[in-house]
């Protein structure tokens, strides 16, 4: 396969890995934990990514949901995706043997009548089983979460009827994508965000991030949003046919989430729709509000240590409650299951935390979060729970300094 042959391109080679334990770590939560697969044509979109514009687009999604019953537990990845991770794109073996805490297609729990719906999206040239052990941890509190892989900017999906599709880096999009990624290296962008004393050079700087990566930052963002969106749209007839969630959707409560590209593509959405009431950005911060106008909802971003200082112009444009959480010491992919299963292609984006930290720290704030907006539990202080975390430097519109 001559495109995922090119997949090395993106990656380092592997050398070796420290052993780590065969199962993801068990969620807290009172609620067993099912998994399912979906996919969804948007006959309302051509494809950006064909050249051609004959094709529509398509979505793959991954849905974690809480449970009373368990069977065998799903694996990680499944074997074809398995299969091109350790064939080609250097994946450790340990990641075909890997095991989720989740069990296939078992039915939604009946202790509660309905339950919110998460949406997540990954970040870019990443999957939507990147966060496993965070999805398994909201849907064990209560939460049906649908993990949308964002095609031909995603590492692998798998179809439900087992077709699957790649990364193609031959694809002149993606390569302009790849490039605008090199652009903002080269330039020092987020050296010079760190260097930045003043709001107003902070937000500078980032509108030269958005003049230099158009394609990232304004097309990709706005064409996952639609993504989103377009799911949302999918949930009434989810949740009127589907034979496991069949009447088990809360569509009063819908939140967003996503890392990197991800969480940008978040932003998007919250500014859009209406219909979203609370959402999240991992390390895909941007100071949205105030270039493109306000979130609909209650949002948090939780970052890393290079936005330190931007937390109150990441919150001070929003008429939402909102928060900006920095933790020191973590890296762009602490927010991801590799703070526990680290790869030598992503080694250089971790921080010095220690990776258990930084999981306890997005799966405690993340479920606090929501459960305050979505769930109104008003006994969520999103402020206090940071402020319990010394690495963490906390901004809010709530707070007066």
């Amino acid at each position: 396969m001559k495109q995922t042959v090119i997949l090395l391109l993106l990656c380092s080679v592997f050398t070796g890995a420290k052993s780590q334990p065969d199962t993801l770590p068990k969620p807290t939560g009172k609620y067993l934990v099912g998994v399912t697969y979906r996919n969804f044509i948007d006959y309302n979109r051509r494809e950006v990514f064909d050249s051609t514009q004959s094709s529509f687009r398509e979505l793959t999604v991954k849905v974690w949901y809480p449970s009373d019953q368990k069977s065998v537990p799903e694996p990680y990845f499944l074997k074809a995706e398995a299969d091109i991770a350790t064939k080609y794109i250097q994946y450790p073996a340990l990641y075909k043997d890997l095991k989720t805490n989740s069990s296939r297609d078992v039915p939604v729990s009946s202790k509660a009548n309905n339950y919110p719906v998460l949406i997540f999206s990954h970040g870019l040239g990443e999957h939507y089983s990147q966060n496993t052990i965070l999805m398994e941890e909201l849907a064990s509190h209560g939460y049906i979460i649908f993990s949308i892989a964002h095609h031909y900017e995603c590492k692998f999906s798998s179809y439900p009827d087992g077709r699957f599709i790649y990364l193609d880096v031959s694809n002149p999009r993606l390569q302009k994508i790849m490039y605008e990624n090199m652009m903002v290296s080269s330039k020092g962008y987020f050296d010079k965000l760190g260097n930045a004393t003043t709001d107003d050079e902070r937000e500078h700087i980032f509108r030269d991030i958005l003049t230099a990566t158009p394609i990232i930052t304004t097309e990709s963002s706005t064409y996952w949003a639609a993504d989103i969106s377009f799911l949302i749209d999918e949930l009434d007839r989810i949740n009127d046919d589907d034979y496991i969630f069949c009447d088990k959707l809360d569509l009063g409560k819908i939140g967003v989430l996503g890392m990197s590209l991800g969480g940008l593509a978040t932003s998007v959405t919250c500014s859009r729709d209406e219909r979203v009431k609370a959402g999240v950005n991992m390390d895909g911060a941007f100071p949205f509000a105030s270039i493109y106008g306000n979130h609909q909802a209650p949002f948090l971003y939780l970052n890393s240590p290079r936005y330190l200082g931007c937390g109150p112009l990441f919150v001070s444009h929003s008429k939402k409650d909102c928060y900006s959480l920095t933790v020191r010491g973590a890296g762009h992919f602490n927010f991801t299951d590799h703070t526990l299963y680290s790869l030598p292609m992503v080694d250089m984006l971790l921080g010095p935390i220690d990776g258990e930290r930084a999981l306890k720290i997005t799966n405690t704030v993340v479920l606090a979060f929501f459960d305050k907006y979505l769930n109104k539990n008003e006994s969520q202080d999103i402020i206090s729970l940071a402020d319990g975390y010394p690495e963490i430097e906390v901004s809010s519109n709530l707070r007066i300094y």
